[in-house]
């Protein structure tokens, strides 16, 4: 059965608001007054203006809270280093970039350090359990507000990574990202708290920093978020594209887990790099809006809209080299949400 997918090419908040409230409607009434309802989205990096602005989230704000009043606007700590990193910095940034003036609570879902998590049982073919941010695992619904643009691993990032990736707490940022272990480098100061946190006693004290036995090691990330001095470091590119696209859908399919989650993808800005990395270039022209109950169809609505905007062309896969598709068929595979929708045009 196709999902309803609403769009709109204007920007406008009256716009802005119709498509939630279509979307809404599709959840059948599930979302109650005093559910707690977490809207994930991303507060961008320090240097990032592409992310969805607090004036475009506005509108989208108003309506919800004409259906709840438990609502908060949240986001995961990354896992590299940055702005974002620890709970302290990651609220200033998104206080910096306008979301602490909408009037609406304002949450990092896993905690000072990431060390905050739920584990959620899932029937992947990967994983049985993924490691959710509390604050987003304990939620009854969710609204994902994302920016459809451009990613080096993911050939292009929408609802289905702010779900997964978006979601995860910081060891299941890890364990998706890699399936090797982190080391200690530079930086370190020998101080013992990562030795302290260790649930698998993998961490010695060497001579100039704490080593980590990979084969003890359990890749529960403890020692990243204990780490003050930002000493520990990730194998970034430890697995291919297509198997970190895989992990990631199986974290979003966890971070639903049966709840009814409305998503809002605004497919403007478009850059060749997320919302991570300071301000990159251009790479398209912008679209519009999408919305939906379903995560895969949003996105693959997302991406028919663009290639049809651009001759047909996959301008993700000519900026990256990879193509992002991937993920969505996975997606589909493990039950997630369904790549065959109808467009409603507003």
């Amino acid at each position: 059965m196709a999902a309803a997918v609403y769009f709109s090419d204007k920007f406008s908040e009256d716009t802005i608001g119709r498509l939630f409230e279509r979307a809404l409607a599709d959840t059948a009434g599930r979302i109650g007054t005093e559910d707690r309802v977490a809207v994930k989205l991303h507060f961008g990096e320090e240097g990032n203006t592409r992310f969805v602005s607090p004036a475009n989230l506005r509108p989208l704000l108003a309506c919800l809270a004409k259906h709840n009043a438990n609502h908060f606007l949240t986001d995961a700590n990354a896992l590299y280093r940055g702005r974002r990193h620890n709970a302290t910095d990651h609220l200033e940034i998104a206080r910096k970039h306008g979301f602490g003036a909408l009037g609406v609570p304002v949450l990092i879902a896993d905690g000072e350090r990431g060390e905050e998590e739920a584990e959620i049982p899932v029937a992947g073919k990967i994983f049985r359990k993924v490691r959710i941010a509390r604050r987003i695992a304990e939620a009854r619904a969710l609204v994902v507000v994302s920016h459809f643009k451009g990613h080096i691993l993911f050939g292009f990032g929408g609802a289905v990574k702010n779900l997964g990736m978006g979601c995860g707490s910081r060891a299941g940022k890890l364990e998706m990202h890699s399936t090797l272990k982190p080391s200690v480098g530079e930086g370190c100061t020998l101080c013992g708290k990562c030795v302290d946190v260790c649930p698998a006693d993998a961490i010695l004290l060497g001579e100039d920093r704490a080593v980590i036995d990979p084969d003890q090691c359990e890749g529960c990330a403890s020692c990243i978020a204990a780490c003050e001095f930002d000493a520990v470091e990730i194998p970034w590119m430890a697995l291919a594209a297509s198997a970190v696209m895989e992990r990631t859908a199986e974290y979003a399919l966890g971070a639903v887990n049966g709840k009814p989650c409305i998503c809002v993808t605004f497919v403007n800005n478009i850059a060749k790099d997320c919302d991570c990395m300071a301000d990159s270039e251009l790479i398209g022209r912008d679209v519009g809006i999408v919305a939906s109950v379903d995560p895969v169809a949003c996105e693959q609505a997302a991406f028919d809209l663009v290639r049809a905007q651009h001759g047909s062309v996959d301008i993700f896969k000519r900026a990256t080299r990879v193509d992002g598709t991937h993920i969505l068929g996975y997606a589909e595979s493990i039950g997630l949400g369904t790549r065959n929708y109808g467009l409603v045009r507003l």
